[in-house]
């Protein structure tokens, strides 16, 4: 077994000083397959950080024997209680190792550890950033990282077996190369966790105004993020768009102007009069003509409102408007007062950032 050991100071980028902890390990494995049951782990590398420095640890098998002695190796590593930080941890490196484990007679106490997946993170905001697909190299590119090597992971199993064969230095140089990009490249995608904390954290609304004119305004909301943005992007679907750049981001919503309504809950207990297109109560009807109104049903028994109003979903304004029949998109009434009831706005801008987040 080789084990390496790299220095190389802490970089000075605001991402890394946020997030980047001496509790955060990075690391990564690579196989000689998919299975299990025939591939084995040849390589793993990992990251962690010592005050302004960066330590990357890297474990060789120099040949299939020496898996279990890799493995020990990484866990002897690992801090107790650290973060561990992967790219597709969940889906693979992880239950791979816990299966070799198995195997190898190994235990890794993976309960010890907190895990963040940057894969599922990428899965939540590739929408927001037009990716091509949910790769880490795709990512990196987004925000501007370029790598040495060249080549994937699928690519280097024949290098490692004419590695374990023969020991050679270039084949040796590539395998680690690649993962050690691989590792560090994790870590360059901390610029990602701004754009989470802008929807998981804390929303501060430094703007509210209303722009356009006649029956095409919108609401635009200015955003403080917790941190500056690395990369721009703009995303928009229905009637929500979305601007990130720097050290503001943009939440426009679509107003629309005219009629909503309002529907009662019980509706036998009203009656619809229909020349008014709206419901009453029975208790009000009993004095209107027998011969204008009927039972109320479900579709009819509501009340109009005129006015502005802003979309939302799951009724977290009241009263609860719609254009039509009920639906999982409802509308509360824009007035002076929300527009200057900054917890009502960072509320509303809070809901609406829910939604842009988990909608692809």
């Amino acid at each position: 077994m080789k084990q390496i050991h790299k220095t190389s100071p802490l970089p000075a980028d605001p991402y890394t000083r946020r997030y980047f902890s001496d509790s955060t390990v990075f690391f990564d494995i690579e196989t000689t397959g998919f299975s299990h049951k025939y591939a084995f782990v040849y390589l793993i590398g990992m990251a962690m950080r010592k005050g302004d420095t960066v330590h990357t640890y890297q474990f060789l098998a120099e040949n299939r024997q020496e898996e279990a002695s890799i493995l020990s190796a990484f866990y002897g590593m690992l801090p107790c209680g650290c973060s561990l930080f992967t790219f597709n941890g969940a889906g693979f490196d992880i239950p791979f190792l816990k299966s070799r484990e198995a195997l190898l007679g190994i235990s890794g106490n993976w309960i010890a550890y907190q895990h963040m997946d940057l894969y599922k993170l990428t899965a939540k905001l590739s929408h927001l950033f037009q990716l091509p697909d949910k790769k880490q190299k795709s990512v990196e590119q987004f925000l501007g990282i370029f790598r040495e090597d060249t080549y994937s992971g699928g690519e280097l199993i024949n290098i490692y077996y004419q590695y374990e064969r023969q020991h050679d230095l270039p084949s040796e140089a590539l395998l680690l190369l690649h993962n050690y990009e691989d590792v560090l490249g994790m870590a360059k995608l901390l610029p990602l966790l701004a754009y989470q904390d802008l929807f998981l954290g804390p929303v501060q609304v430094l703007d509210a105004r209303i722009s356009g004119n006649g029956n095409q305004k919108e609401l635009c909301l200015t955003l403080k993020p917790p941190v500056s943005f690395p990369q721009k992007c703009t995303w928009q679907k229905g009637p929500y768009r979305l601007f990130c750049q720097d050290m503001a981001a943009e939440l426009t919503i679509e107003i629309i102007s005219g009629e909503m309504k309002y529907y009662y809950e019980n509706y036998k207990d009203y009656y619809y009069l229909p020349e008014e297109d709206m419901a009453i109560h029975k208790s009000v009807a009993a004095y209107t003509n027998p011969a204008h109104r009927r039972r109320a049903t479900a579709s009819n028994c509501y009340v109009k409102h005129s006015g502005s109003f802003l979309p939302q979903e799951g009724g977290v304004f009241s009263p609860c408007l719609y254009p039509g029949n009920k639906a999982k998109c409802s509308y509360f009434q824009l007035t002076d007062m929300f527009l200057h009831d900054t917890k009502a706005l960072e509320a509303y801008a809070s809901h609406i950032l829910q939604i842009v987040y988990t909608r692809a």
